[in-house]
C-alpha cells in the first residue's frame, strides 16, 4: 500500500484514518422509493383504473361483482389491473383449486385471454370484489403497492447507489471521473466501474464497493488485486474505493487485505487524498 502517496507517515496512521472515517450507510433518503418509476407505472393505467374506481361506491357485493364483469367485457384493457390489485406483475398464473369434493384440479389463468368467467371467480377467491368495496380510491391503493413492490428493488439499488454516490461526490470536487461504458476491458467480463481522466488521458482505473451486511469483502479485494495487476501492466493506477460497516470487523484480517492494494480508499479520504495520487 503506498501510503506515503496519500499523505501518511505510516501505513497505521492510514488505517486509523480509514477506519474512523467510514461511511456506514449508503442510503439517502431518495434511496427508499423511486417515485418515477412508482407513479409512471400507475399513469401508464390511468384510463383503466378510471373505468374501475367506479366500483369503490357500490356497497352491495353482487351489484359490484355484476359491474366488474360488465367494465371487463366492454374494456378488455381494464384486465390488466386485476394482478396489479394484488401486487404481481405477472398476466399468466398456474392456480391450483380444490373442490367441495376434495378433488384437485390446475388452471392456468392468462388475465388477457382466459374466459371472463375464470377471471371473475379468480377475483372473487382472491378477494378483489371484496377489496374494492372496502377502499376510497383505486388510484391511490394502486400507488401504495407499487411503492411496496419497488422497495423489492432497494437490494439491487444498494450497490448502484453507493456508485452513484461515489461518482457525483468526485465530480463535484472537480475529479474527470467518468463511467467506462464501450472503453475498454481488462481480460474478464465485468467492465470497471469507473475511470479517471488527466489532461484528456486515461490515469487510473476506479472499483467501488459498498461492504454491507453478507457481503464477502476478502474475496472482493482478492479479484480486485488480480484487476490491479493487469491496470498497472498499462502503466495506469488503481483505485480502490469502499465504505461500509463490514470494515469495521475484524479489522486486522481486513487489514492484510486491503494493504495488497496501492490505493484502498472510503470515499471521505478519496476526497482528500484523490489529487494527491493524480499528480
Amino acid at each position: 500500500m503506498k501510503y506515503n502517496e496519500l499523505g501518511y507517515p505510516s501505513e497505521e496512521a492510514y488505517f486509523n484514518d480509514f477506519f474512523n472515517s467510514l461511511l456506514v450507510s449508503n442510503r439517502d433518503a431518495a434511496f427508499f422509493v423511486n417515485w418515477e418509476k412508482v407513479f409512471s407505472h400507475v399513469m401508464a393505467h390511468l384510463e383503466e383504473i378510471s373505468l374501475l374506481n367506479c366500483l369503490v361506491n357500490i356497497k352491495d357485493y353482487n351489484e359490484r361483482k355484476l359491474r366488474l364483469e360488465s367494465i371487463l367485457k366492454k374494456y378488455p384493457k381494464t384486465r390488466q389491473i386485476l394482478p396489479l390489485i394484488i401486487a404481481t406483475r405477472e398476466n399468466n398464473l398456474d392456480l391450483i383449486r380444490f373442490s367441495k369434493e376434495g378433488s384437485v384440479s390446475f388452471l392456468s389463468l392468462d388475465f388477457n385471454k382466459s374466459n371472463l368467467s375464470d377471471v371473475i371467480q379468480f377475483c372473487e377467491e382472491s378477494g378483489i370484489i371484496e377489496l374494492l368495496g372496502r377502499i376510497k380510491d383505486l388510484y391511490s391503493y394502486l400507488t401504495g403497492v407499487e411503492v411496496g413492490m419497488d422497495t423489492n428493488a432497494r437490494k439491487n439499488r444498494s450497490g448502484f447507489a453507493y456508485e452513484d454516490l461515489v461518482f457525483k461526490h468526485l465530480k463535484k470536487k472537480g475529479i474527470d471521473i467518468r463511467k467506462t461504458e464501450g472503453i475498454f476491458e481488462f481480460e474478464r467480463s465485468k467492465k470497471p466501474d469507473f475511470v479517471i481522466y488527466k489532461d484528456n488521458k486515461i490515469v487510473a482505473v476506479v472499483e467501488v464497493f459498498f461492504a454491507g451486511v453478507g457481503s464477502k469483502p476478502l474475496e472482493t479485494i482478492q479479484s480486485f488485486i488480480n484487476l490491479q495487476k493487469a491496470v498497472k501492466e498499462k502503466n495506469i493506477k488503481f483505485i480502490f474505493i469502499t465504505d461500509g460497516p463490514v470494515w469495521q470487523t475484524k479489522q486486522e484480517e481486513r487489514k492484510r487485505a486491503l494493504e495488497k492494494l496501492d490505493y484502498p480508499l472510503n470515499l471521505r479520504l478519496a476526497s482528500n487524498c484523490l489529487r494527491k495520487i493524480l499528480c
